[in-house]
């Protein structure tokens, strides 16, 4: 076994401790999909999407068009708070550092864990909302959550290095609903959105859930790709950012 694999498994025994966490993976889903499903009224809803190319409104029924939205937004707030905790918990990682690991071993390990606890939210958050409802193109919908997921798990890793954690977990609350629920849901925007809608990481790959989710042709991958640029970007912020923070290179590891 590898250091860097060790320190992965050392790092996801360390978050199966967070009893916060725990809570939130198994609570949250079922509050926030499952009633949201049981909740909204069987109605039929205009919903702005693009079908061949072309903007265009589709009526589709409100629970569908809710879940659609619930499902990202829960798994937003989770993944969110697993990098907001992750970066907190960044003492172990100035101690891996003093044991020898290089900064590479030490950030690699910490954005493992973030991915493979990225996968059990996505993984949970699909799986209680499938109960209720099944996306047309399941296989997209899927890739754009994790997608989703894992810009809002390195978002979390950015505000916990720059805020408290009393401050970063109403951040990393918060956020989501609104970026998510409010300026992404198709619900509440029914007209082209602001400029500055577009700036929040939920933009491109809501689209793209939006589009697989509630119809039978997915006419919005190019999102995808504005996503993982995204992605690429806090991705470098949150390594250059992480790298000082825990000044791993500074403090007897080495590059």
């Amino acid at each position: 076994m590898s250091r860097t694999t060790t320190a992965v498994t050392v790092g996801l025994r360390e978050q199966l401790r967070n009893y916060v966490l725990l809570a939130l993976l198994v609570v949250l889903p079922i509050a926030f999909i499952s009633v949201a499903f049981a909740v909204t009224q069987d109605t039929t809803m205009p919903v702005r999407t693009i079908v061949d190319g072309q903007t265009t409104t589709v009526p589709r029924p409100m629970p569908d068009v809710h879940g659609v939205i619930m499902t990202p937004i829960t798994s937003t707030i989770i993944a969110g708070l697993v990098g907001l905790f992750l970066m907190q918990n960044a003492a172990v990682d100035q101690r891996l550092g003093l044991s020898g690991y290089r900064a590479r071993e030490v950030i690699a390990a910490r954005f493992g864990v973030l991915l493979v606890l990225t996968l059990v939210v996505t993984a949970v958050s699909v799986g209680v909302m499938v109960v209720d409802f099944v996306p047309e193109n399941p296989v997209v919908f899927v890739a754009a959550m994790l997608l989703l997921s894992a810009i809002y798990g390195l978002v979390g890793m950015l505000v916990g290095a720059l805020l408290d954690r009393l401050a970063g977990l109403w951040v990393m609350l918060i956020l989501p609903m609104l970026d998510v629920g409010l300026f992404q849901d198709p619900l509440f925007v029914r007209d082209a959105p602001a400029w500055w809608m577009k700036l929040f990481p939920g933009y491109h790959p809501t689209r793209v859930l939006v589009d697989a989710g509630l119809t039978g042709e997915v006419d919005t991958l190019a999102s995808m790709g504005w996503g993982l640029a995204y992605l690429l970007v806090v991705g470098t912020a949150t390594i250059g950012i992480y790298y000082r923070t825990t000044r791993i290179a500074g403090r007897g590891g080495r590059p």
